[in-house]
């Protein structure tokens, strides 16, 4: 029973952090005034990370068999569904906070568009 209580001692606090930093991402990119597209971008690049990197300074350092090489791997595990799900986050924070972004058949217009 150890194994799975280790991936949950290494998964909870990479939800919060994926979660905090999307969330903090988005409020500071719109108190900026940044548009619908460049915070959605923001929010996505600092919620993620280089875990490809982690895994393999962790297996070449500590090696294959190691804690660090497991919690290394534990990360994209957990980080895809909940980008993932963060999607359905930025959709809706969309529809909530950027109702001036206006889907046209040119591209996206976030302030005035004449329909």
């Amino acid at each position: 029973m150890k194994i799975p209580l280790d991936v949950v001692r290494i998964a909870i606090p990479l939800l919060i952090y994926f979660v905090i930093m999307f969330i903090v991402s988005f409020y500071m990119s719109r108190k900026v005034g940044r548009h619908y597209g460049q915070a959605a971008t923001l929010s996505f690049t600092a919620a993620s990370n280089n875990f490809e990197l982690a895994i393999a300074v962790a297996v070449a350092v500590f090696g294959i068999n190691s804690g660090q090489a497991f919690a290394a791997v534990i990360g994209p595990l957990v980080e895809v569904p909940v980008l993932v799900n963060l999607v359905h986050l930025s959709l809706w924070i969309k529809r909530k906070y950027f109702p001036y972004a206006v889907e046209t058949p040119t591209g996206v217009c976030y302030v005035s568009c004449k329909q």
